[in-house]
């Protein structure tokens, strides 16, 4: 199974098992099994079956991110000690852009499919000319719960990318973390509202809005992928004139996560990292670049530098072919590159 399916397998996993969480709350408060607290005999009302669920709902999607952690599970410690949600730098930065924008969706169609078999079950029927009144009579409050839970799901997802984006400043990373958990009662508060509400207001706000979110969600995702410290030029700028070296020698498109190069009087040598593999080049006398050595991340074992005269000597081993040597670097420069790219090769996650 490749990333894509495997993420948006991910994805309808998580929307069906949170429906169905939200589908025993709503049976619990319809049935009378529900009370008001543990040590209560107090029973909560059959007629608050709708607006719990719808506010759950509201709360659920708003963090999503804490049950959509993306697709590689060795990122963990790495997202942890960064403040970032578990998860959330490869769903944001890794990830393709079709599973992040599926989520919302995921999520809306579920949860509304979900609405319909509450509606029909409902002990306490809402009333007529709201959306939980005309859930089973009209297609347009399954529009609005529809679109209310992607605007939700997206504005949550996007203040965990703006999470990773500051992932550096930890202390205001966590405090986005904390934002998110707050808004997401808001969020159910609203969605609460929203079953109370008339149903064609209801639709005219939440269907304008769901695009708002979209809009939002993919700034945020580019400001992750811009602070994973990606070096990408685009193919516009390839066609309006020769690439620089090195970076001609990559493919169009192809983005540089990590690069070092070193003080050769004849010309520098570069070590360049892209998702899709590691290149050592060189200028050649025509001005353009020269690939010595290529190989695949997964060829990747590690890194060290040795500082001689001080001048340090990056170097990466890789299993099955020899070691890439970039002499005459920066130390400072080669004990942070070689750090990095360490912690990519036991990880799969570049650090900050």
């Amino acid at each position: 199974m490749n990333t894509r399916s495997r993420a948006l397998s991910h994805g309808v996993t998580g929307a069906v098992a949170l429906s169905a969480v939200a589908t025993v709350v709503f049976f619990a408060v319809n049935t009378g099994l529900a009370h008001t607290s543990s040590s209560s005999d107090v029973v909560i009302d059959a007629a608050a079956a709708g607006p719990l669920t719808f506010a759950f709902i509201g709360l659920i999607t708003f963090v999503a991110i804490i049950f959509f952690t993306g697709s590689d599970r060795g990122e963990g410690l790495e997202s942890e000690l960064s403040g970032a949600p578990r998860g959330s730098l490869t769903l944001f930065t890794k990830d393709p852009l079709i599973t992040v924008t599926s989520i919302g969706p995921l999520f809306g169609l579920c949860f509304s499919l979900a609405a319909l078999l509450w509606r029909t079950f409902a002990s306490a029927p809402g009333a007529p000319g709201t959306v939980w009144g005309d859930f089973t009579s009209s297609p347009l409050p399954f529009v609005a719960l529809c679109t209310a839970t992607i605007a939700s799901t997206n504005f949550g997802l996007a203040m965990a990318g703006v999470t990773v984006a500051v992932r550096s400043h930890t202390g205001l990373a966590l405090w986005l973390v904390a934002g998110n958990v707050i808004l997401g009662m808001g969020a159910g508060a609203l969605f609460a509202w929203l079953s109370f509400a008339n149903t064609v207001s209801a639709a005219a706000i939440t269907v304008p809005l769901a695009a708002v979110s979209v809009i939002i969600l993919l700034g945020a995702r580019r400001m992750a992928i811009s602070s994973a410290g990606e070096e990408k030029l685009s193919a516009r700028a390839r066609r309006r004139g020769p690439t620089p070296p090195p970076y001609d020698a990559l493919d169009r498109d192809e983005s540089v996560w990590l690069k070092i190069g070193n003080c050769n009087p004849r010309g520098a040598e570069f070590l360049l990292v892209t998702p899709s593999r590691l290149v050592h080049t060189r200028p050649t006398s025509s001005g353009s670049t020269e690939i010595i050595g290529e190989a695949a991340p997964k060829q990747l074992v590690g890194a060290s530098t040795r500082v001689d005269h001080g001048r340090a000597t990056a170097i990466v081993q890789f299993r099955d072919r020899p070691a890439f040597r970039l002499y005459g670097t920066d130390p400072e420069e080669a004990a942070e590159f070689t750090r990095r790219l360490t912690v990519l090769a036991r990880s799969g996650i570049l650090p900050d």
